[in-house]
């Protein structure tokens, strides 16, 4: 199926959630292989787990698995489609009236479904990575930093898109609490969330017995610790504006 192009000021923010649902649904597939899988030893199944299954006796173990990972494949062609589709309309939206209204209204706050993809987009290919390739595992420690990096410039982006619209709100009012009486102020917190599960879950495999060696430097990394502190003190900012 074609997407549109050149949507212009027919754009929304909003289009982004449609690229973080297909990445949830990668999530609820490799949940369901989480279960499925043996993986003693590991923390997730792995490419070379997942080998010898599907090449193994049990007819019925191999069908289920197999759904699985069609499904985690496919959802994350549909993922990182869409992700590409959203950016290449969301710079060519950057450039209408509409844009500029938008930032200068209570749904500015829509813009925090970026970050909250783009976080999504990381764990995604940790899935991939995890599943598909041969003997990742036996290195994985040496991408952690990376992933905690990429996570960091997430966070960043996201902190600098809401502490724009809070500063706007506290500055100048005119928050229609009527009007945004529904969850989509909670965009910021769900993004911040995903960016603090993604310290979180980076530094719990890291810090696994697997990776021994490195027990000290993950007592002092806490990264996840500072981004759930930041959420609550934005949370309670949004409370207070409000």
């Amino acid at each position: 199926m074609e997407y549109r192009r050149n949507l212009g000021s027919s754009y929304s923010p909003l289009y982004f959630l449609a690229s973080l649902g297909s990445g949830g649904l990668i999530v609820t597939f490799f949940m369901y292989l989480m279960f499925m899988m043996p993986h003693n030893g590991y923390p997730v199944p792995t490419f070379d787990i997942l080998f010898n299954l599907l090449a193994g006796e049990d007819f019925f173990s191999t069908i289920l698995i197999g759904v699985g990972v069609s499904g985690v494949i496919y959802f994350a062609f549909q993922h990182y489609r869409l992700l590409i589709w959203n950016i290449r309309e969301y710079y060519a939206f950057k450039a209408t009236d509409k844009f500029r209204n938008l930032k200068k209204s209570d749904a500015e706050v829509q813009l925090m479904a970026i970050p909250l993809t783009y976080a999504m987009s990381v764990n995604v290919m940790f899935i991939l990575g995890a599943l598909f390739v041969p003997s990742l595992w036996n290195f994985v420690e040496y991408l952690f930093p990376f992933a905690l990096a990429a996570f960091l410039a997430i966070g960043v982006y996201a902190i600098i898109i809401f502490m724009a619209f809070m500063s706007r709100v506290i500055a100048f009012g005119k928050f229609d609490c009527e009007k945004n009486n529904s969850l989509s102020q909670m965009l910021s917190i769900f993004a911040f969330s995903m960016v603090a599960v993604g310290f979180s879950a980076g530094r719990r495999v890291f810090c696994n017995g697997q990776f021994s060696h490195q027990q000290r430097a993950c007592r002092g990394w806490s990264c996840h610790q500072i981004f759930n502190n930041i959420l609550s003190a934005l949370s309670s900012t949004c409370l207070s504006a409000v």
